[in-house]
């Protein structure tokens, strides 16, 4: 960062009484300029001539609200987080961000293990007990001496959590991807892979930033690899955690409790963000899932919900806003402390997933491009295989199926079931079904009886094996791999999840490819119906590893 010659304009946003004497301190001997706004940042409040803004997590800074700030040179962040900051848009405009990286490492901890107490104690069930009768063995809580603590995060706050878990005589387990088993040491745990720590704690806490990559962190699946006594803290972020999926194991009596200081969709529980959600008329189908979950979990009595305060206390304020104002007055002067920097995104997931049953295969009738619509066993398949797909946590950016409406149908039942309404589609002719030529419309058991057992498998499976007035499957896989290296790859590599509803030859044409897939072994491979292959993969589109979801369902007559 240069030099500048000028003084700032400095709008603070989301800011209390508090902030404003700690802030009117902290640059009262500097030339700058500054306003304060009571409200979160919104396209209303915005001036123009402003060069730097400072927001809480409070508040969402969009591409839109940058682009209406052509002054802007400065993000300054009065948080740890800052995935509530548009960093691509920052960096598209050689706009700098800056966060306070340590402000509350004691704080925060101090305040997980308040949560802690309080639900292992059972501390709002004792609360006015001198206008109502207890039962004192409803009451009865759970020690912390000897239990078992898993740890999530063991950086700043994770350490100072550690440690008073050690005070309590705890043994205590700790996962983070970035381990130092130096710490582990010095600390007296020791690392476990995220399996093995939900496995073998008493109480799991998380202390990780937000990322990409572990947006629902804890889900159906890692819940269910709790002990069905254990408890969840979270002073962390909200998405960490998949509320829907936690509020059900709650409610079935998989998991012992949970205290939350920070929710997935906390911003219902503001009056303003409600209503404006309301007045927009773009209510996300996500919106109201968080919504139920959050009434439910605010309904049970084996949860503690508390308003994202683990931060506030006078000394961290102070903290937080001191090194806000030292962020803006060094940049000003050359210096760019606690700079942010975005993160190229994790490679997205790929989904593949066959047809369900049509009307065709279910009397064993070669289809190939034949518009043929799907059985009725069909679309109930289509919607198992969008409720596996809503169990695998996996959000759909966007979905291809072929021009073929079997296809078609398929994809729409698998979005609807899974609750995801607004994922964009394309129907594309690279992935249609192999033509079959003059075989179209045949039943193939009766072709199997005329041409014999190794010319039908030669046809079916066979990599470069003529049927007459058709394609082969070296002719599917030389439109259906360009499509996919050249449309699909760079979505994925961009961090987007994107899902291929197509057929039995034209997927096996990609796994070819994806699977490096020999000339002769292909034709040992079968794409089953009622199956989700989930891939990771490389920049070039090669798998790095593989997941397979089945539906229970019969295969077709196929």
């Amino acid at each position: 960062m240069a030099y500048c010659s000028h003084m700032a304009l400095i709008y603070f946003y989301d800011a209390s009484e508090l902030d404003r004497r700690q802030l009117d301190d902290g640059l009262r001997n500097t030339d700058h300029r500054w306003e304060y706004i009571e409200e979160s940042i919104s396209l209303d409040n915005l001036d123009p001539e402003t060069e730097v803004i400072s927001v809480f997590v409070t508040s969402t800074v969009t591409p839109a609200m940058i682009e209406k700030l052509p002054k802007l040179k400065l993000i300054a962040c009065r948080s740890t987080g800052f995935s509530n900051i548009s960093l691509a848009a920052a960096d598209a405009r050689d706009i700098s961000v800056v966060n306070v990286p340590t402000y509350g490492e004691s704080t925060v901890a101090e305040y997980a293990f308040m949560l802690l107490l309080a639900l292992m104690r059972k501390l709002s069930g004792s609360l006015g007990f001198l206008s109502r009768e207890l039962d004192a063995a409803e009451l009865m809580g759970t020690d912390l001496h000897e239990k078992t603590i898993g740890v999530i995060g063991t950086g700043h706050i994770g350490r100072h959590v550690i440690k008073i878990a050690k005070g309590f005589e705890m043994r205590v387990v700790g996962y983070d991807p970035y381990g130092k088993e130096e710490l582990a040491r010095e600390l007296g745990f020791e690392y476990l892979s995220l399996e093995e720590l939900l496995k073998v704690s008493d109480i799991v806490t998380l202390h990780a930033p937000l990322t990409p990559e572990n947006e629902h962190l804890i889900n159906s699946e890692r819940l269910a690899l709790m002990k069905p006594s254990a408890v969840l803290i979270n002073t962390a972020r909200g998405e960490l955690v998949n509320t829907s999926a936690l509020a059900d194991a709650l409610m079935h009596g998989r998991l012992g409790g949970a205290a939350l200081d920070v929710l997935e969709g906390e911003e219902l529980f503001n009056m303003e963000e409600e209503v404006a959600l309301l007045r927009s008329n773009q209510l996300p189908a996500s919106t109201g899932k968080e919504s139920v979950a959050l009434m439910a979990l605010n309904k049970l009595p084996n949860v503690i919900l508390t308003p994202h305060n683990a931060f506030n206390t006078i000394e961290a304020h102070g903290r937080i806003n001191g090194t806000t104002c030292q962020n803006i007055i060094r940049f000003w002067y050359g210096d760019v402390p606690n700079l942010v920097k975005p993160v190229k995104p994790m490679a997205g997931r790929l989904l593949l997933v066959r047809h369900a049953e049509s009307e065709w295969n279910a009397t064993g009738t070669w289809t190939g491009l034949t518009d043929v619509h799907l059985s009725e066993k069909g679309f109930h398949e289509s919607s198992l295989l969008g409720i596996a797909l809503n169990d695998l946590d996996i959000r759909v950016d966007k979905a291809y199926c072929s021009e073929q409406v079997r296809t078609l149908e398929t994809l729409e039942g698998m979005l609807n079931a899974s609750q995801q309404f607004e994922v964009p589609f394309e129907r594309v002719s690279a992935i249609n079904e192999r033509d079959y030529g003059d075989y179209t419309g045949k039943n193939k058991w009766d072709m199997k009886e005329l041409v014999g057992d190794e010319e039908f498998a030669a046809i079916r499976r066979g990599w470069d094996h003529q049927v007459p007035g058709g394609e082969t499957l070296k002719k599917v896989y030389e439109r259906a791999v360009p499509f996919y290296r050249d449309d699909i790859v760079p979505q994925l590599m961009a961090g987007k999840n994107v899902l291929v509803v197509a057929h039995g030859n034209s997927l096996r044409a990609l796994m070819k490819y994806i699977e490096d897939i020999s000339d002769a072994d292909i034709e040992n491979l079968e794409m089953p119906f009622g199956n989700i292959l989930a891939y990771d993969v490389d920049p070039e589109g090669r798998m790095l590893a593989k997941d397979e979801t089945y539906i229970e369902t019969q295969p077709p007559n196929a």
